[in-house]
């Protein structure tokens, strides 16, 4: 009985993502693309101290967690996260409407260098990437307006 309430669930999950995809015109991440920029961000993960993500189902800001330990096949797969995220449970990779990383990371100032963290990321590939003092975002989906 678990098992069937379980897989109810996860086709909710399913469909509450698709329907907000919707909305979107274009989708700019592909789950090889995911792939390939996790893998470098955690290859680099002594210069990343706090990454952002919004999810296309809600206005929420979430944290993913990731670290030099963090492997391809335990922690993460194909198409997301197990885990590794403030709002727990699974993460898929295409319900990731933006990715943020901020460049003060505590209320003590710590900060991180985000035209590092850019040129981390422009290493993996082409990436639609706005940035200001205060930001990078990493956009994974958009409207054409």
């Amino acid at each position: 009985m678990r098992i069937k309430k379980a897989l109810i669930d996860d086709l909710q999950t399913d469909r509450e993502i698709e329907k907000s995809i919707t909305k979107f015109s274009q989708q700019l991440m592909s789950n090889s693309k995911w792939v390939k920029l996790i893998n470098a961000l955690i290859d680099n993960a002594a210069y990343i101290k706090l990454i952002g993500f919004k999810k296309v189902q809600n206005s929420d800001v979430g944290k993913l967690y990731l670290s030099e330990d963090t492997l391809f096949g335990y922690d993460f797969w194909e198409a997301g996260f197990e885990g590794h995220n403030s709002h727990g449970g699974w993460l898929t990779f295409k319900e990731i409407e933006y990715l943020v990383f901020p460049k003060i990371v505590t209320s003590e100032n710590d900060v991180q260098d985000l035209n590092q963290i850019k040129s981390i990321i422009e290493k993996v590939g082409q990436f639609d990437i706005e940035m200001n003092d205060d930001e990078l975002k990493m956009i994974c989906y958009k409207n054409l307006n």
